[in-house]
């Protein structure tokens, strides 16, 4: 019985943290700094990936990927889709050639 009540309330924890870590929309920080041509393609990286939470969209107005209608973005997710996109590459910001970031360099951040 003492199981049965451990294991429920392990869930009930890891729902609450995972609920805990969704957010509207999020941007890509590298060293600190806003990246916009990390943060598009995070978003759409984030978005294939089709997980539990919903979908994304790049806001281009806005800079920032937001969370699908009725979806919200997991940050924990979210900044594995910016450092997968560091490695990856992404366009320089002279518009010429693929740039690349150290993914420990990288941070995602999102509005609570």
């Amino acid at each position: 019985m003492q199981l049965i009540s451990s294991l429920c309330l392990s869930l009930a924890f890891l729902a609450v943290s995972v609920r805990g870590d969704l957010h509207p929309d999020c941007v890509c920080n590298n060293d600190g700094t806003y990246n916009w041509r990390l943060t598009i393609k995070a978003c759409t990286e984030y978005n294939n990936k089709a997980y539990q939470w919903g979908g994304s969209t790049y806001n281009t107005p806005t800079g920032r990927c937001d969370a699908a209608a009725n979806s919200q973005i997991a940050g924990k997710e979210w900044e594995a889709a910016c450092k997968a996109i560091a490695q990856q590459g992404f366009q320089c910001v002279d518009g010429q050639g693929t740039c690349f970031a150290e993914p420990d360099s990288v941070r995602g951040s999102c509005s609570k």
